[in-house]
Parts: C-alpha cells; structure tokens; sequence
C-alpha cells in the first residue's frame, strides 16, 4: 500500500478486536463490548420515541448534564447495571446470555452477549 508521498504503509494486524489491540484484558474488552450492545440498543429505542432531553431525563430520573452524556455516546460515565437500570425505566427488559468459546484455549473465557427486547 502506499500514500500520496509514496512512501510505503504497513497495513495493521489485529488479533481479532480492537479492544485486544489496545491492551484490554479479556474481561475488560467483554465488559465494553456488553455496554455497546446495550447503550446502542438503548439509543435506538429513544429515538424511535423521539423522546426530548427534559423528558427523557424526567423517565430515566436523571439531570439534564446525564442526560447529554448518555445522548452523545460518554457510555463511559455510565455502569453497565446503570444501562440496565435505564432500559427498565424506559419498559424495556434485559437479557444476558454467557456462552462458551467457539475454540477451546489454554482456559475457559466466558463470552458474553447482551440484547434488550
């Protein structure tokens, strides 16, 4: 591959994710992953709603500055149990589902999937 200078470019190898890439621990990378799911699931149902800041912040029982952070993607600031808690305020229900690796390793991973209905 090469740029605009000609200058060659390495493409990147990933091991597989993003997250492992970056120096997550396998657990630490699993967590995030299970947020995103929820926070996406999360952020799709609320615009479907079309629900706005100040009434969104009123069913969630949340400050408008929380309420900014969660519309923006700071999925950071939020615990994953604090997602759940949301998806119950907003008449959602929550399902997780650990399943075993596709491969065995040198151990047993416990893989995690995430949806909300």
């Amino acid at each position: 591959m090469k740029n605009k200078g000609n200058a060659e470019i390495t493409p990147h190898l990933t091991r597989g994710s993003v997250l492992d890439d970056l120096g997550f621990s396998p657990s630490e990378a699993l967590e995030i992953k299970v947020k995103a799911e929820i926070y996406r699931e999360l952020l799709k149902f609320i615009r479907e709603k079309g629900f706005s800041q100040q009434e969104l912040g009123a069913v969630l029982g949340i400050h408008q500055p929380d309420v900014s952070n969660l519309l923006n993607g700071k999925v950071s600031k939020f615990r994953v149990g604090k997602l759940i808690q949301f998806a119950g305020k907003l008449d959602l229900e929550a399902k997780v589902k650990l399943v075993k690796p596709r491969k065995k390793t040198s151990g047993y991973k416990l893989a995690g999937v995430a949806s909300i209905a």
